[in-house]
């Protein structure tokens, strides 16, 4: 299995060189299209937008309770919530790298994203772009059980992330995505395969759609649904689906959104989402980034 994901890797890679390629006559006759996203986090999801070259950029996320409890933890407010905060570095125009903690799991997780191509007037109608995350479970090793071993702590996440920036107010992504954890819930053991967190084991594929309309020119409206494809229906884990608004500058961006995933790091909302939107659980989000261009 780690062979065949590390040639789907390559052939990822090889494509974006081979876009990259052939697209090189139109990069220097035809203009980029703006960015679709004014940032890089979309509300529990990537986008393909990145910071200026040398820039260090520094988010804060955070996700409370749910608000089914009503006023008794005042909608979700007083509720058990998860926070993460990371810190990212645009190394060039086209890759960036991201560190970040996680408090539920006690997650350190290392990200790369990189655009291999941008939406050009007249020419390559999409930016398409690739991002991983690799996640470090850091509770105690009695959480993975008797036979624990140093790779039960990681799980992966890497998706091919396709957008469009079709007006200047309207903007679309969609993303494929592959997510692997090396051990899952001993509470969700592979020989009970009925109830398996994924039915297929250690792996899943999630397909992500994001929408943003813009409504003045800081403000924007935001949409985003994403589901597990190997999975059973009407079972754990639930899609993810949100809708939020965002204020953003030339060096900050503040996203409020109400969403069904409590989990941040991307392979635990696509894993672990236990909050199911078709029945009302859903809690109240931010997410908060600062820029600094070197």
């Amino acid at each position: 299995m780690k062979k065949i994901l590390f040639c789907l890797v390559l052939v990822f890679a090889g494509t974006g060189i081979v876009f990259a390629q052939d697209s090189v006559p139109a990069e220097t006759t035809k203009p980029l299209v703006k960015a679709p996203f004014e940032s890089g986090y979309f509300i529990d999801d990537q986008t393909v937008a990145l910071p200026p070259a040398h820039t260090l950029q520094a988010v804060i996320q955070h996700r409370f309770g749910t608000i089914q409890s009503g006023w008794t933890d005042i909608y979700g407010l007083w509720g058990a919530s998860n926070i993460r905060i990371g810190l990212d570095f645009t190394i060039t125009k086209n890759v960036l790298i991201g560190i970040g903690t996680t408090k539920n799991k006690r997650i350190q997780d290392i990200q790369l994203k990189y655009t291999f191509i941008h939406q050009r007037k007249g020419g390559f109608p999409f930016t398409m772009g690739l991002y991983g995350d690799m996640g470090i479970n850091c509770l105690n090793k009695s959480t993975f059980g008797p036979d624990f071993k140093a790779v039960d702590r990681l799980s992966y996440f890497g998706e091919l992330m396709i957008a469009k920036r079709f007006c200047k107010e309207f903007s679309m992504q969609l993303g494929v995505a592959w997510v692997h954890y090396n051990i899952v819930d001993s509470s969700l053991s592979v020989t009970k395969r009925e109830s398996h967190v994924n039915s297929m084991y250690n792996d899943n594929l999630q397909i992500t759609g994001i929408g943003r309309l813009k409504v003045s020119p800081q403000t924007s409206i935001f949409a985003s649904y994403s589901q597990c494809v190997l999975t059973y229906l009407n079972t754990k884990p639930w899609p993810n689906a949100a809708l939020g608004v965002e204020v953003s500058t030339s060096t900050h961006a503040f996203q409020i959104f109400l969403s069904a995933a409590q989990g941040i790091v991307p392979q635990e909302v696509a894993f672990y989402n236990e909050n199911n939107p078709y029945n009302g659980m859903i809690l109240l989000g931010f997410n908060i980034t600062r820029l600094w261009t070197f």
